[in-house]
């Protein structure tokens, strides 16, 4: 299979495109999975778009692009067992710091006990 791709660099800055118009870039994929439930009384008090805004306007301050998708999850607490809204944030061209420090800056803003960070190498390309 061929693919017209651009290179870009690891920050995702347009490099040029190849010779063949074919190759993957190697990367690393980030994927940051938060709960919405507040720590303290186990309550969803942020809907999935109050989370947009608030993901976008961190993204925005680096220009660092992101998807974002909304799922269900679930999980065992002090309390007992508990579902709620998980959102999985994806992030590809940006360092292991930045991701931590993403994903630190949203624990708290959104006051969840525990966020979920994955790291995955991945072969991609802008069309």
């Amino acid at each position: 299979m061929r693919f017209d791709c651009q290179k870009r660099s690891a920050d995702g800055v347009s490099l040029k495109k190849t010779a063949m118009g074919n190759a993957l870039v190697k990367g690393i994929k980030y994927e940051i999975f938060v709960g919405m439930k507040d720590q303290d009384n186990y309550e969803e008090f942020f809907t999935a778009e109050d989370f947009k805004e608030i993901l976008t306007d961190i993204c925005k301050e680096k220009e660092i692009g992101f998807s974002l998708l909304t799922q269900m999850g679930g999980y065992s607490h002090n309390k007992g067992y508990t579902t709620e809204t998980s959102l999985r944030v994806i992030i590809i061209g940006i360092g292991e710091d930045e991701v931590q420090a993403i994903g630190e800056r949203l624990k708290s803003l959104i006051n969840t006990d525990t966020i979920l960070i994955t790291k995955t190498d991945v072969e991609y390309c802008f069309l």
